[in-house]
C-alpha cells in the first residue's frame, strides 16, 4: 500500500511538473513574435548592406544580400523595390518589372514603385504607360519635383505638349525656383513653336543654373530661332568659351547670325574656316556661296560651285554658283546653260528660274524668258518679285503685239 500510494504521488508530482513546464498559448505567440521582430532586425541589417553594395556598384553581391532580406523578411515592399533597382542597372528589365510590381501589390501608395517602373516603360518606348507610372508615382509624394519632370518628359515624347504645359503650370509657384521645370517648359514652346516665349523661358532657368551649358546651348537655338540674333552670338561665344571642345556647330550658328546681322564680311570669312574643317559639308558650302555672292566675292562663289557639284550633283545651288560666276566673266551664254540646270533641280526655289528668265530676257528671247518667270512662280506661288516679272514681260509684249499689227 506505501508502494502504490508512493508510485501514485511520484506520477501526480510528474504530471505537475509536466504541465507546469510546458508552453501556454500566450508563451507560444510570444516565441514567435520574438523570433519575427529578430528576423526583422536581421532582414533590416541585411537590406541596409544591400542597399550599401547598390550603391557602391557591387551589384551581385547586393543581389543576394536582398535576397537573403525577403527570405527573413518578405513582407516589406521596400525590398522588392531595392531589388528591381538592381535587375534595372543590370539590363535585365523583365526581372525588375516583376519585383516592382511585387512592391506596388504590396503597397499601392509605393512612390519609387511607380516611378522605377515608370523608367522601364521609357526605355521599352512605352511612353504612355511611362506616363502614367510617373505621374502616380507624382500623385502619391507631390513634394519630389523629379517626378513631375519625369512625368512630362514622357508627355513631350507623345507629342502631347499641351497637356505637358497644362500639368506643369499649377505647379509653377511651388517648385518656383527649380531651373529644370522651367527648362521643360521653354522646350515645350519650342515645340509649340513659340521662340520667343522659349527664349524668355530659357533665360529665366539660366539664371537660376548659370553653369548649365547645355541650358545656355539651348537658350542660343531658340534665340536664334526668335531672331535675337545678336544675343544668340553672344550665347554661342559664351558656350564656345566655357567649353573645352572644338564645336563647329556653334561657330556655324555665329557665322548664321552675323549672317542675319548683315555681318556680310563676318559671316563669309567664318564660313571659310568652316569650310576647311567641313569640307564635305554640303550645307557649309551652299551658304558660303550664297555670302560670297553677296560680297561678289567671286572666286568664293566659284570654288562653291565647283565643291557642290562634287558633293551634291543634284542639288541646284553648285550649278547657280557657277552660272552667276559664268555671267560675271562675260560668258552669258554658259551661264544660261547651268541655269537651265540649276532650275531643273529646284522644283520649289524660285531663284534660278528668275535669274534665268532676266537673261533671257536680255537675249531678247522673251517667249523663253515667260517661261522660266513662270516656273518660278509655280515654284514659289506667293513670290510678289516673280509675278511681277511676268507680268511685266507678258504687259510688254502684248503692247508689242498691238504696235506691231497696227
Amino acid at each position: 500500500m506505501a508502494k502504490q500510494t508512493s508510485l501514485f504521488i511520484l506520477t501526480c508530482l510528474s504530471v505537475v511538473i509536466v504541465s507546469g513546464c510546458g508552453p501556454t498559448k500566450s508563451g507560444i505567440e510570444a516565441r514567435v513574435e520574438a523570433r519575427r521582430r529578430m528576423d526583422l532586425v536581421s532582414a533590416k541589417i541585411t537590406f541596409e548592406q544591400a542597399s550599401q553594395s547598390f550603391e557602391s556598384g557591387k551589384f551581385d553581391r547586393a543581389l543576394r544580400e536582398i535576397d537573403a532580406a525577403i527570405r527573413r523578411f518578405p513582407d516589406q515592399p521596400s525590398y522588392y523595390v531595392l531589388r528591381g533597382r538592381i535587375f534595372l542597372e543590370t539590363q535585365n528589365l523583365e526581372r525588375a518589372l516583376r519585383s516592382l510590381k511585387v512592391a506596388r501589390q504590396m503597397d499601392e501608395g509605393n512612390a519609387k514603385a511607380w516611378y522605377y517602373s515608370g523608367i522601364i516603360f521609357q526605355r521599352w518606348s512605352n511612353d504612355q504607360q511611362a506616363f502614367e507610372s510617373y505621374n502616380r508615382a507624382f500623385e502619391i509624394d507631390a513634394n519630389y519635383i523629379q517626378y513631375l519632370l519625369a512625368a512630362v518628359e514622357s508627355l513631350i515624347a507623345l507629342g502631347e505638349y499641351e497637356s505637358a504645359r497644362e500639368l506643369i503650370e499649377p505647379k509653377l509657384a511651388y517648385f518656383e525656383y527649380n531651373a529644370s521645370l522651367k527648362q521643360l517648359q521653354a522646350q515645350i514652346a519650342m515645340f509649340q513653336d513659340r521662340p520667343v516665349d522659349a527664349a524668355r523661358l530659357y533665360a529665366d532657368a539660366r539664371l537660376l543654373e548659370p553653369d548649365d551649358l547645355v541650358l545656355m546651348e539651348e537658350l542660343a537655338w531658340a534665340q536664334f530661332a526668335a531672331e535675337k540674333y545678336e544675343e544668340c552670338l553672344e550665347s554661342a561665344k559664351y558656350i564656345q568659351y566655357k567649353s573645352d571642345e572644338d564645336r563647329l556647330d556653334l561657330k556655324r550658328l555665329e557665322a548664321q547670325c552675323l549672317s542675319m546681322l548683315g555681318r556680310t564680311h563676318e559671316a563669309r570669312d567664318q564660313y571659310l574656316k568652316l569650310s576647311r574643317k567641313l569640307a564635305s559639308d554640303s550645307d557649309i558650302w551652299a551658304e558660303l556661296g550664297t555670302l560670297a555672292w553677296e560680297v561678289e566675292d567671286y572666286a568664293r562663289v566659284t570654288e562653291s560651285g565647283t565643291r557642290l557639284i562634287a558633293l551634291s550633283p543634284k542639288r541646284y545651288e553648285g550649278y547657280l554658283f557657277m552660272a552667276i560666276a559664268a555671267k560675271h566673266t562675260g560668258r552669258p551664254e554658259e551661264a544660261i546653260k547651268l541655269l537651265r540646270k540649276s532650275g531643273e533641280r529646284a522644283s520649289d526655289i524660285a531663284a534660278p528660274h528668275m535669274l534665268l528668265g532676266h537673261m533671257l530676257e536680255n537675249a531678247g528671247v522673251d517667249q523663253q524668258a515667260l517661261i522660266a518667270y513662270l516656273n518660278a512662280i509655280r515654284a514659289e506661288p506667293d513670290n510678289r518679285e516673280a509675278r511681277f516679272l511676268y507680268n511685266q514681260l507678258n504687259h510688254s509684249q502684248k503692247l508689242s503685239s498691238v504696235s506691231s499689227e497696227e
